[in-house]
């Protein structure tokens, strides 16, 4: 039985239907070297859950994941946080406290619908929408440098951040002209499988929300405050889109 890491993250979550964690439940009670993968894997959630403000970094409850799994893209009302000028300046809290406002957001009901930062993220992902500059971070030097390009595109002090904890390695960073306030910057990860996590950044030009749903197979995560506007896009479950987007929020902050 061959088993993706992704699968794994979803067994952990709770994600998988009964026969099928069943099926792995087995497995792993006959292979100690999977079984220990799966406790680092648990261990890995344990610690970011610690970082980023436990309790409120647990995952989803299982209810609310199927909210989401079964949500209609359709119009409805939706929850509008409101956060303060210095909301970059206090990206950990934020970062702490993503998994109440998705769980406030499921309350009281959120929109998937399109507006330009999420069509925007939707084709630099799709390469429909063609950067002015594509740095490679292999050649780009110390993190530092990294930031700095950044702190170029957007006028804002920001850290690119590091996933490799949780899987996602940086592989580059996009830049793109001609969108509102400017500039816009698209961090590109890859994870196993060759997985891609991407991070659409720039200055936000629609009222604030908190939104998390599901679009051509891909998970949406969109965090706008007064500012800045951030779109996460990957092939991922609801869980693990939510630890990934935490820790990118809090990676954010310098």
């Amino acid at each position: 039985m061959t088993i993706s890491e992704h699968e794994l993250h979803a067994f952990i979550d709770g994600e998988l239907d009964e026969d099928r964690s069943a099926e792995i439940t087995r497995l792993l009670a006959a292979d100690p070297a999977l079984a220990a993968r799966v406790e680092d894997f648990r261990s890995d959630r344990n610690r970011l859950q610690q970082i980023y403000g436990a309790p409120e970094t647990r995952a989803l409850p299982s209810e609310w994941l199927e909210q989401i799994e079964n949500r209609v893209e359709a119009p409805v009302s939706r929850f509008v946080p409101r956060f303060s000028r210095g909301a970059v300046g206090i990206a950990g809290a934020l970062a702490a406290s993503v998994l109440i406002f998705l769980g406030v957001w499921l309350a009281f009901g959120g929109s998937a619908g399109e507006d330009a930062i999420i069509a925007e993220a939707l084709a630099a992902r799709g390469d429909t929408m063609q950067p002015q500059q594509v740095v490679d971070v292999q050649v780009s030097g110390l993190p530092e440098a990294r930031n700095q390009v950044l702190d170029n595109a957007l006028d804002m002090k920001l850290k690119a951040p590091d996933l490799a904890k949780i899987g996602y390695q940086l592989a580059a960073i996009r830049i793109y002209s001609g969108v509102p306030g400017g500039k816009a910057v698209e961090l590109r990860y890859r994870g196993d499988e060759n997985r891609v996590f991407t991070l659409y950044l720039r200055h936000p030009s629609s009222p604030a929300r908190v939104d998390l749903f599901q679009r051509d197979g891909l998970r949406v995560c969109i965090w706008q405050d007064d500012v800045i506007g951030t779109v996460m896009l990957g092939q991922m479950s609801a869980g693990e889109m939510a630890r990934v987007a935490s820790a990118a929020y809090a990676g954010l902050n310098l």
